[in-house]
């Protein structure tokens, strides 16, 4: 048989003809497009990390997969209670729970009485910082000016205050040491409010809503995300002022737990039916869609998602896992 010889040079053109095939074949470049409405999609294992259970309109309980604790948590006024699952503090689950004319923060642990942290004025914001030992709210004097607070997340004791004008909208976002990451509006700006220092300083002209300083994230808006021509911007926290990522028509829902990518939402100008994961640098890897509102609810691992998902029936949403285009239903929602 006779053997035929292809020159070098040529052999190594038709090795990169073959890698820039592959490297640009649909399959590897276009990310993915899922179709998340509910109820067509398969039921799966429940979430693997906490989250409420309401069985009835009388009972509700956190359920922590990692132990296998179902946690019960009371009303506070009446079967119509709204509680939202603000996160894990050490041993136990802070909640926000909304109903008429009552708005209040509480604790619930294991065989520990449920305990009232505070009170809340429905405009109020409250997460839990990163770490899960502090409750960051806002609160909203009588005079008109709004006062960032950063609470024990156990007792819901007072640990610093401090008193912005009404305009600025404060925004405490996490807490490291004695310092404080604050998004805030009126000029859009982040702050770093050191509460032991008694400082309060600008290190963006953009304001904050999303990040921490653990995995060294930040988000911003360039104004008011309710205006049309509002914008997204990614970056790190230690260096605010380098672009990572920026988008007009999402905002930052929350990043990975190992930073590395983040989940976006419509922002407010736009219409809540989609989903976006992306890379760091805004790479986008898979989009979800649901016409009947969709939103982001978790990260499960660095990779998989949980987003909060509604038929089109008008029932209450989903919980729907996602790794990549492969979803499924994980847990009923309780609206």
């Amino acid at each position: 048989m006779r053997v035929i010889r292809i020159p070098a040079l040529a052999t190594a053109i038709l090795a990169a003809l073959m890698l820039s095939g592959t490297l640009l074949s649909p399959a590897s470049a276009v990310a993915p497009t899922v179709d998340v409405r509910p109820l067509p999609l398969p039921v799966g294992e429940p979430p693997t990390i906490p989250y409420l259970d309401r069985p009835t309109d009388a009972t509700v309980a956190v359920v922590d997969p990692t132990t296998g604790t179902s946690t019960p948590v009371q009303h506070v006024g009446d079967d119509l209670d709204y509680f939202e699952l603000l996160g894990r503090s050490g041993s136990g689950f802070v909640l926000r729970v909304r109903n008429r004319n009552i708005d209040q923060i509480v604790r619930v642990q294991p065989d520990v009485p449920q305990k009232s942290l505070t009170d809340m004025y429905y405009a109020d914001t409250a997460r839990l910082s990163a770490d899960g030992r502090y409750l960051l709210k806002t609160q909203t004097l009588s005079s008109g000016a709004i006062q960032a607070q950063v609470r024990s997340a156990t007792t819901g004791a007072v640990v610093a205050r401090h008193t912005f004008k009404k305009a600025t909208k404060p925004d405490p976002i996490d807490v490291s040491g004695t310092r404080v990451l604050v998004g805030g509006y009126n000029a859009p700006r982040t702050m770093m409010w050191d509460w032991k220092a008694g400082t309060v300083k600008t290190i963006a002209s953009r304001a904050a809503y999303a990040g921490g300083f653990a995995l060294d994230r930040l988000a911003t808006h360039t104004k008011d995300p309710s205006a049309d021509d509002a914008c997204s911007v990614v970056s790190t926290l230690t260096a605010p002022g380098k672009t990572l990522w920026r988008g007009c028509l999402e905002s930052v829902a929350s990043f990975s737990p190992d930073g590395a990518r983040f989940a976006t939402e419509a922002i407010d100008h736009e219409t809540k039916n989609v989903v976006r994961r992306r890379s760091l640098r805004g790479t986008l890897l898979t989009t979800y869609r649901n016409p009947d509102k969709v939103w982001m609810h978790a990260w499960e691992t660095n990779t998989r998602i949980l987003v909060r998902s509604y038929p089109a029936d008008g029932s209450d949403a989903w919980l729907v896992r996602c790794e990549v285009d492969d979803c499924e239903r994980a847990a009923r929602t309780y609206d």
